[in-house]
């Protein structure tokens, strides 16, 4: 019989410690929090000491029930749930669901899921760290507050389903911002002149023109560069000096979370959330085969830390000597100062929990995604403990009468840590003295003084200066670490929330605001700008760190700032009007009707509207209630740039295009964006096709293909027999890959699953768990 039960997070985190542990311990997962506060109310005592009122789940309430027959059987528990607030929360909660006392409990915390860490964690057990829990409850009740607080608000001034959160709200604002900028933006122009010419010995190599007297020359105009033509016509050119200088370039810290956020962005094309779930995989243990079971391949992933652990240090060394030379190993271990505003998670950077497993060595083990990002997070470690990259650096300045060119040139005199890591950039980042060009470009030898020929007429081009970029996850999440605006964990579910509440979108890379978010980001910031001030942000999170310090009460914290937040939130209630806010755009009047023609924002994005809702007669009892014609806005036209024609065109849908198979094509528009209907065929209009423009040739294979799927959908792959209440279960192929259907209920295969062997049980299983799930929920409010 198990003496100790052992309480981790998820099932595969519990699968690998169990590994490592004796006959005496028996692991279970809590399968995350298993008390939260209820979604239906606010849930807080704001009238007293602002204790939080939790609930267990109904999903939860199974697990519950098994850990605590679990603990009947076992002597003493053990919380083993991540090294952070979340997790020393969590433990928390386990010991309030089960009884038991936080003071006896043994608390074990871990780097890392390996042997060695796991055992050395066992051998010294703490109690659960009472300051971490009060920080993490503290924050999680701010967040509630300030939701379900300001969401209300926002239903009742703009529309239902809108969210406000003091994180996300900041984020939406930054992005909101840049697109102000971008907008704002007037491009000048400018010109550069470069000349292409040679040495004596014949080789060639080009200068670009920078000075005119001495001083800065700046080309914004065509005439400009004439006269610099002109001006040069016949010169004579000459090498007037030479500097060579070299550099050493240093490798990038160790992985934190925000860093690692930011490269699987950059070189993998990850998602933030999709890197933290691919690191969490590598965290909890991956199954090695041959003998060795399951395995943390990586160090805790959320952590502000850049340290590296001595062992680590001493193993990169010897790896670095061994697969490089003893001219890459350095002579010292190199170390990095944590530069994160209230860093205090972790003690470790991520890194391979044991450093000689090459990528390589796991090829055969790893899905595609873990590869990619285990080979990111192991050539980053490496290359902090390899020897600087040198590089020399050659200038020269060409003078041709009393006009300046430079040429310059560089080498790789020694790769170093560039052998296996160079840090990504994200757009508009400044360059770097000791920034790498792609491959080498040299100059042929120069000597001051040695006559040139210019090989060619000068070379002049035309340029316009460009507007900042927008945001992609990557960038914006170095800004919100740089301003101090949420903590790691709350990057991933920030981003993910702001495009599920419909503030923003992504198009490729990067991140667009909605014409909401500009709505509600001036309105926050017009009537609450404490909730979308960066600084006021990056101060609450301060804050929140002096209570897991112990120099902070929680709820006075949280009194302080309710209390005149609420009285606010009350005080624009009553003010401001849903009108105020619901700006409405008269764009013109119609000339067939003479009623005006309206630009708005709704529930469902921006659209155009036929008439006022002011102007209509007043509602008698029994009369349905009157609606205006409207017309969703397409995506690409803004609110603010719609045009009166363009809204009498889309205000004339749905329009029939012609006959197609028998049936007319007509076009209309519906919750989801415009689309075409051609007899029983339904099918969204392509981003690519202009919906004012697209003609009946335009849709004839957009129908085709539609149809074709829809007959694929029809025919079964497989039938498989029989479901206990007598259904048949069917495996379909869908628009999102292969799923079994009950002829109620949809469940998708995944990618484990192949629909060409799943048995009947596996299938009657999935659409069980389907219909246990119940239907999707789109995040949580706050």
């Amino acid at each position: 019989m198990p003496k100790h039960l052992v309480i981790v997070e998820s099932p595969a985190k519990a699968k690998t410690i169990k590994r490592f542990l004796g006959k005496d311990y028996d692991v279970e997962a809590s399968m995350g929090h298993v008390r939260d506060l209820p979604s239906s109310t606010l849930a807080v005592d704001v009238d007293g000491d602002f204790e939080p009122e939790y609930e267990v789940p109904e999903a939860k309430k199974a697990v519950v029930k098994k850990l605590k027959a679990s603990l009947k059987e076992a002597d003493e528990l053990w919380i083993a749930t991540d090294e952070d607030r979340e997790g020393e929360a969590i433990g928390w909660h386990l010991t309030q669901i089960l009884k038991e006392d936080p003071k006896t409990v043994k608390r074990i915390v871990f780097h890392e899921i390996t042997e060695g860490a796991i055992k050395e964690a066992v051998a010294h057990p703490r109690t659960l760290n009472m300051k971490l829990v009060d920080a993490q409850q503290a924050r999680r009740v701010l967040d509630r507050l300030v939701g379900y607080t300001l969401s209300p608000f926002l239903w009742k001034k703009v529309y239902r389903g809108l969210s406000a959160g003091r994180v996300q709200s900041v984020a939406v604002r930054i992005i909101v911002d840049r697109e102000r900028e971008i907008k704002a933006f007037v491009a000048e122009e400018y010109w550069t002149v470069d000349a292409i010419l040679e040495t004596g010995e014949k080789i060639p190599f080009s200068a670009a023109l920078q000075k005119h007297d001495g001083q800065k020359l700046e080309l914004t105009n065509g005439d400009d560069v004439k006269k610099v033509v002109s001006d040069l016509d016949g010169a004579d050119y000459s090498v007037a000096s030479i500097d060579e200088k070299e550099l050493k370039k240093t490798p990038p810290a160790p992985f934190t979370t925000s860093t690692l956020q930011q490269e699987g962005a950059r070189k993998l094309g990850f998602s933030v959330k999709q890197t933290m779930a691919v690191a969490q995989q590598l965290y909890e243990g991956v199954s090695l085969g041959k003998g060795e079971g399951m395995s943390g391949l990586i160090t805790y992933m959320r952590t502000d830390s850049v340290n590296l652990s001595q062992k680590a240090l001493a193993d990169a060394k010897e790896t670095v000597e061994k697969l490089y030379g003893r001219e890459y190993v350095l002579s010292e271990p190199r170390t990095y100062k944590t530069r994160s505003k209230g860093a205090q998670e972790a003690h470790e950077a991520i890194r391979p929990t044991e450093i000689s497993r090459t990528p390589q060595s796991l090829a055969g083990v790893l899905d595609h995604q873990q590869l990619k990002l285990y080979t990111l997070i192991w050539n980053r470690t490496m290359a902090t403990q390899m020897a600087a990259a040198e590089l020399k650096r050659v200038g020269a300045d060409i003078q041709a009468r009393n006009y300046t060119f430079r040429a310059t040139g560089q080498t790789v005199t020694f790769d170093g840590f560039m052998r296996v890591y160079q840090e990504g950039r994200d757009d508009g980042d400044a360059k770097k003295e000791d920034d790498v060009e792609p491959g080498e470009k040299l100059l042929p030898k120069l000597v001051q003084g040695d006559l040139l020929t210019l090989t060619e007429l000068l070379k002049t081009e035309q340029h316009f200066t460009k507007p900042p970029p927008r945001y992609t996850e990557a960038a914006l999440v170095k800004k919100m670490e740089e301003e101090g605006i949420g903590r790691p964990s709350t990057y991933a579910p920030t981003i993910s929330t702001i495009q599920q509440r419909g503030y923003i979108e992504k198009d490729g890379k990067q991140l667009i605001p909605k014409d909401v978010a500009f709505m509600v980001t001036d309105l926050l910031a017009e009537h609450f700008k404490d909730i979308v001030d960066l600084a006021f942000t990056a101060k609450m999170e301060q804050q929140l760190d002096d209570i897991a310090e112990g120099d902070v009460s929680g709820s006075g914290f949280l009194k302080a700032f309710f209390v005149p937040f609420k009285n606010l939130v009350n005080e624009k209630t009553a003010e401001i009007q849903k009108k105020d806010v619901m700006k409405e755009r008269i764009l013109g009047i119609d000339p067939e009707t003479k009623k005006e023609v309206v630009a708005r924002i709704g529930r469902f994005g921006p659209y155009v509207q036929l008439g006022l809702l002011e102007n209509l007669p007043e509602k008698k009892k029994g009369e349905k209630k009157i609606k205006l014609k409207s017309a969703s806005i397409p995506k690409h036209i803004s609110l603010d740039d719609v045009t009166l024609e363009q809204a009498l065109s889309l205000l004339s849908f749905p329009k029939e295009l012609g006959i197609l198979n028998g049936a007319p094509v007509t076009v209309a528009f519906g919750r989801f964006g415009p689309y075409l209907r051609n007899g029983e065929v339904t099918v969204s209009i392509p981003p690519d096709k202009d919906l004012l423009t697209i003609t009946l040739a335009d849709t004839e294979g957009i129908i085709k293909e539609a149809a074709e799927r829809k007959k694929k959908a029809a025919t079964p792959l497989r039938e498989l027999g029989k479901d206990p209440a007598g259904a048949t279960i069917l495996i379909k192929d869908g628009r999102f890959g292969p799923y079994a259907s009950d002829g109620k209920t949809n469940a998708s295969l995944g990618k484990k699953r192949d629909p060409q062997t799943i048995t009947l049980e596996e299938a009657v299983e999935l659409i069980a768990n389907k219909v246990k799930r119940g239907p999707r929920k789109w995040g949580k409010r706050g």
